[in-house]
């Protein structure tokens, strides 16, 4: 297809913003419908487009940001909520919980013009909005409300994002929860479990997990001394200090870790294996009974997290 200026002006704006153009005035929306059928562009909302390969390397989350802040610029107005506002404000979680659907805040139900990628979140007041990169979002402890409706696992993540950055308090998201619509029991569930000592979203979906299979929740962070280096002590993810004196320690790694050549300053990998069996033996030397090592794949399919766990004697409580 011939090369159209207006358009490629248009898309390279859009990209430099990071966000989809948006289709203006008869003449341009024609030009840009002509490239999606000639599969040159990608729609991911109406009036909405991208360069196909530009697209293509994008993560979801990337493509929903895209997405919500075209929107933002077409409806300044518009309060993005639940997992729109999540990506707005950085915080982790599972990609999996992305459907293409945009979420706003709404103070009605789904509208007969509502495009079905809008997804409304019903709520009576709004309460203070908040703002991240100049676009407006429901507050951090409105948007953990409205994600306690995701698996307790994925939410788990997003609340423990939220404590560990700072940007709300546990006591916060309680109060508002006794005002807002809500399931109370799940947002309070959460709240009593959720951690700003987790470090990252996978060690939260561990987390979240091993609570709904009934197993003791473990201390996180906890710190072992290091013979080599007395003022580095280790730190393992997961803790149980049993009543019989057992010390059982999990982790959440990987060989993937071992495998980023993209790095050039990376360390060998025999180095990197060899540090791995020293810190083990000086665990083990340091009391520790056994150390269960999991990986992403333990947690996309969680009974063989169960099962690691279990054979661990990790106790359970229910």
């Amino acid at each position: 297809m011939k090369t159209h200026k207006g358009v490629d002006a248009l898309l390279r704006e859009a990209e430099r913003e990071r966000r989809c153009a948006i289709g203006r005035g008869d003449a341009m929306q024609h030009a840009l419908r002509r490239r999606l059928r000639s599969h040159e562009l990608v729609s991911p909302y109406p009036n909405l487009y991208a360069r196909a390969g530009y697209w293509e390397r994008l993560n979801v989350e990337e493509r929903s940001l895209h997405t919500i802040r075209a929107l933002a610029k077409r409806r300044p107005r518009w309060v993005f909520a639940g997992l729109s506002a999540v990506c707005l404000y950085g915080l982790e979680h599972g990609y999996g919980l992305h459907d293409g659907r945009i979420h706003i805040a709404s103070r009605g139900g789904p509208r007969g013009d509502d495009n079905k990628r809008l997804c409304r979140l019903y709520m009576s007041s709004t309460g203070r909005l908040w703002r991240s990169d100049g676009i407006l979002v429901t507050s951090p402890a409105r948007t953990l409300i409205d994600c306690a409706t995701y698996p307790f696992a994925n939410a788990l993540a997003i609340f423990d994002s939220a404590l560990r950055r700072g940007l709300v308090r546990a006591e916060e998201i309680r109060v508002l929860a006794l005002r807002a619509n809500c399931d109370e029991r799940a947002v309070g569930r959460l709240v009593d479990h959720a951690s700003p000592a987790s470090e990252n979203g996978g060690e939260s979906l561990m987390r979240g997990l091993m609570i709904m299979q009934g197993f003791a929740e473990p201390q996180l962070q906890v710190e072992f001394d290091n013979p080599g280096n007395p003022e580095a002590p280790y730190r393992v993810d997961f803790c149980w200090k049993l009543a019989d004196g057992r010390i059982i320690v999990a982790e959440y790694d990987g060989m993937a870790k071992y495998a980023d050549t993209g790095n050039p300053n990376r360390a060998t990998l025999q180095s990197k294996l060899e540090y791995e069996r020293r810190r083990e033996a000086h665990l083990k030397a340091g009391n520790v009974s056994t150390v269960i090592h999991t990986v992403y794949e333990d947690l996309v399919r969680p009974q063989r997290l169960e099962r690691k766990l279990s054979d661990a004697g990790v106790p359970r409580i229910r």
